[in-house]
């Protein structure tokens, strides 16, 4: 791969795949890309829903059946087994002689509990998630292209199946980096913002889908980059602000106390995308939520075009900028730069703070998704470049080589796709079928 990463523009190599009565599928293939799935759903939580399993069907059906089990046998060993309640712990003991074999089970035995322990914070929310959850199974068993997979035999099964899944990036934590720079960090004043999302391998990368929401029962589009049958977000943005987000690990310590019960990280990311209008409305929604467990959050909205990092745990949601974040992650203050890097904070690395006194005054997001990911080798699933200058977003995506779910090449050396956003806010619903 050539340096820097090359750009390419969406709508350029984008070909429609599918159509229901409130969704569309696209793909977008571009050069030497991970081809990635763009689908549009439209209406109620429910007929997004709908939509969302309707499109997608089989790739539900692969990922949440036989990849994530694979996965789970590739993890299993990685459970925060301390965490879970002594019943769980016992099971996850009994089993061990065939630990790898029982995977599966010993994954949907803690998701399940999770979600147990999260479900009514969840269903308190007016993103409605459970209708969503409910329509994708529906959705799933009427497929728009497919035969009726066997798994719709059994429903209520199918349905808890997806409330685990749902409840993954909870039990399983990923490192990740991020960055916003505004003012005297950019050419013109306005916001770049990077997200990187390193979850270490799985079948995540290759199954990488952009969902834009359309929704009829709140006020305004949102997307996220996400994966078939997700409904909570690790990477969104909507008309009003863009998100990152990062575990909170901490060098040579222990990460701040926390527990399940309450709202999953994910799902009050949710909230915040889909609800907010400003960063500090996002930051009232976090601050008002039962957290759960410590996470840094970053925020950049196009009122005010700059970015909040958010110290966010059990105990409290404090936002941090250019000025006070440094104390915390031992890294060079820079004007109008907040920037968090992948290791545990505070952080010896100097990487990124090299690449940012590099590009001082040269932050835009072209600059920052071609130099920074790559050069510090951050953001293995994806990379989500959000550019509040022009309204674009830009993204790279991990490939693997399948079975394994090993890299074949990470998403930080990959070539970025670029949308901009008025033209997937502004997606036309598809016509009355006849």
């Amino acid at each position: 791969l050539p340096t820097p990463n090359p750009i390419y523009d969406g709508g350029d190599y984008s070909k429609q795949l599918a159509s229901v009565p409130n969704g569309v599928l696209y793909e977008v293939a571009a050069p030497d890309a991970q081809p990635l799935k763009v689908m549009h759903v439209f209406g109620s939580a429910g007929e997004r829903g709908y939509a969302h399993g309707q499109l997608l069907s089989a790739d539900i059906v692969d990922f949440v059946v036989n990849e994530l089990d694979d996965y789970y046998r590739s993890e299993v060993t990685q459970i925060p087994v301390a965490s879970l309640p002594k019943w769980l712990q016992g099971l996850v003991k009994k089993l061990e002689p065939m630990l790898e074999k029982a995977a599966p089970t010993v994954f949907n035995a803690a998701l399940g509990w999770v979600w147990s322990q999260q479900v009514k914070y969840i269903n308190a929310s007016q993103t409605r998630v459970l209708d969503e959850m409910a329509g994708i199974v529906d959705g799933v068993c009427a497929p728009a292209n497919h035969t009726v997979p066997e798994m719709c035999d059994n429903k209520a099964k199918m349905l808890r199946t997806m409330y685990n899944v749902n409840m993954l990036p909870e039990l399983v934590q990923m490192q990740c980096s991020m960055m916003g720079a505004w003012g005297d960090a950019t050419p013109d004043g306005k916001l770049t913002q990077m997200r990187t999302l390193d979850f270490g391998g799985g079948p995540f990368a290759d199954r990488s889908i952009l969902v834009v929401h359309h929704p009829s029962d709140t006020d305004h589009e949102f997307a996220a980059l996400s994966f078939p049958g997700f409904v909570g977000i690790v990477t969104g943005f909507s008309k009003y602000l863009a998100q990152s987000e990062k575990v909170d690990d901490v060098t040579g310590g222990k990460r701040p106390k926390g527990s399940y019960d309450g709202q999953a990280v994910s799902m009050v990311i949710r909230d915040m995308v889909q609800l907010a209008k400003t960063k500090e409305e996002a930051v009232s929604i976090a601050v008002a939520a039962k957290r759960t467990w410590s996470v840094w959050l970053g925020l950049g909205d196009f009122h005010s075009q700059e970015f909040t990092a958010m110290l966010y745990d059990q105990a409290a949601a404090v936002p941090y900028d250019d000025t006070t974040l440094p104390a915390l992650t031992n890294q060079t203050a820079f004007k109008h730069v907040a920037y968090i890097d992948k290791h545990p904070q505070p952080s010896p690395h100097p990487d990124m703070p090299a690449l940012v006194q590099e590009y001082y005054g040269k932050l835009d997001a072209k600059t920052v998704a071609q130099n920074f990911p790559r050069g510090m080798q951050s953001g293995d699933v994806h990379v989500a470049v959000y550019d509040f200058s022009k309204s674009e977003v830009m993204f790279s995506f991990g490939t693997t080589d399948g079975p394994t779910g090993n890299y074949t090449r990470k998403a930080c050396n990959a070539p970025f796709i670029r949308f901009g956003m008025d033209a997937l806010w502004n997606e036309k619903k598809p016509a009355l079928f006849i």
